[in-house]
């Protein structure tokens, strides 16, 4: 992307991954713009009650956004709220997960290094988990499962990632350490958790379907429990630190398998 003069304004549409405040009155917020990737812009009085910024800088709102080039940070001069997800505000374990999903691509994210596809699949999840009254950690382990591929972290699901032989049927074990899963037999070289035959079976169609897996699929309680369990260890390797909002995220009623 060309260098931009200190001058020069831009356009973007972009989802807010967060915000901290600065000074007596300011904040900085970071969105991730469909066009340039990362990007994190001041919001000059935006902590004050008469600001016109403040109601549409929230957490996890599209927004469009008019951005003045700054010496060291942008300046959020003009934003446009288009969607604000009201799902999101009043159920805890959507809110949970919509904040594991921003922590997530906000830590796999480098500034200014556009990702159309990531973008794309944090809106498609954001609106799902607005539209859904389902729980949440499916659609949550597609959007990560999604977001890690774009990223060069796809968990293996096949083959044991020490001796690289096909998984044979049964419960086996998942080392984050080691990248995915490992066979009976190498689960004692690797700190590891266990990974039964559902959890994995839930987890390989994920990574094949996405989102239209997450629509159709019923997964007792245990089952999300487990795969949640397994994605926060991974993502916590990956990010080197753990997922703060996974700690709110707590399971929903059981529910039972099934494909619709």
């Amino acid at each position: 992307m060309p260098e931009m003069g200190r001058s020069q304004t831009y356009r973007a549409e972009g989802i807010v991954l967060g915000r901290r405040d600065l000074g007596d009155a300011d904040r900085i917020v970071t969105l991730f713009t469909r066009e340039f990737g990362r990007r994190r812009l001041v919001a000059r009085g935006s902590r004050r009650p008469a600001s016109h910024l403040a109601p549409s800088i929230e957490l996890f709102n599209r927004v469009r956004i008019l951005g003045v080039v700054g010496s060291s940070l942008d300046i959020l001069s003009q934003v446009e709220e288009l969607d604000s997800h009201p799902r999101l505000r009043t159920d805890l374990a959507a809110f949970a997960a919509a904040g594991w999903s921003v922590e997530l691509l906000d830590g796999l994210s480098e500034d200014d290094e556009p990702s159309i596809e990531a973008y794309d699949a944090l809106l498609t999840f954001l609106r799902g988990l607005d539209l859904s009254t389902d729980p949440p950690e499916l659609w949550l382990t597609a959007l990560a499962l999604i977001l890690l591929q774009l990223h060069g972290y796809s968990p293996e699901l096949g083959r044991c990632t020490t001796c690289a032989k096909p998984l044979e049927p049964g419960d086996h074990r998942f080392a984050s350490a080691a990248g995915g899963v490992v066979c009976r037999a190498h689960s004692h070289e690797h700190e590891t958790r266990p990974l039964g035959v559902a959890a994995l079976k839930v987890l390989r169609y994920l990574g094949r379907e996405g989102f239209h897996a997450a629509a159709r699929l019923r997964v007792d309680a245990a089952v999300r429990r487990e795969v949640r369990d397994i994605l926060r260890a991974y993502s916590t390797t990956i990010l080197e630190r753990d997922v703060k909002s996974a700690r709110m995220l707590i399971p929903a009623a059981p529910g039972k398998l099934a494909a619709r």
